[in-house]
């Protein structure tokens, strides 16, 4: 997945850069880098200044990954759940209700386990592939589109 966007605010201190981007508007209708908003800011450690352009850049299989594990993980700690309740509990609605919650709960802490421990690490992270100096023209997005002004 990647982005073009704006640095709106550098921190020389940190490296810490505030990228505001937005979709081309040739990409209106596609949606295919996956944003259903036309804008979004972004905080990362950058090596740029204010009022550059940069892409940036979140590796496909990583965003993939990460969708996976947010929808398909507590999807099927509810249905394990649901049927370990409805078969160790004499096949009754409450102890059904009462494994999905807990099966959806305990997936949902795996998540948040899972999610501490990948936080830092740099193949998890988004990160600025190009800097440019000017607004980059069309041909950098690579669809022909041009972009929305802020």
């Amino acid at each position: 997945m990647t982005k073009f966007g704006q640095v709106v605010a550098y921190h020389q201190e940190t490296g810490m850069a505030t990228i505001v981007y937005a979709r081309p508007e040739a990409c209106e209708k596609c949606g295919g880098c996956g944003a259903a908003s036309h804008q979004g800011t972004i905080c990362l450690k950058a090596d740029c200044a204010e009022g550059n352009w940069v892409r940036i850049e979140l590796p496909k299989t990583r965003f993939l990954q990460a969708a996976a594990m947010a929808y398909v993980l507590p999807l099927f700690g509810l249905l394990l759940g649901l049927g370990a309740g409805y078969w160790g509990g004499g096949k009754t609605d409450g102890f059904t209700l009462a494994g999905g919650a807990l099966g959806l709960g305990l997936s949902i802490l795996l998540l948040r386990f899972n999610e501490r421990r990948i936080a830092g690490r740099p193949e998890w992270q988004p990160h600025v592939l190009d800097v440019y100096l000017k607004k980059p023209a069309p041909e950098d997005i690579g669809c022909g589109g041009s972009y929305r002004q802020y």
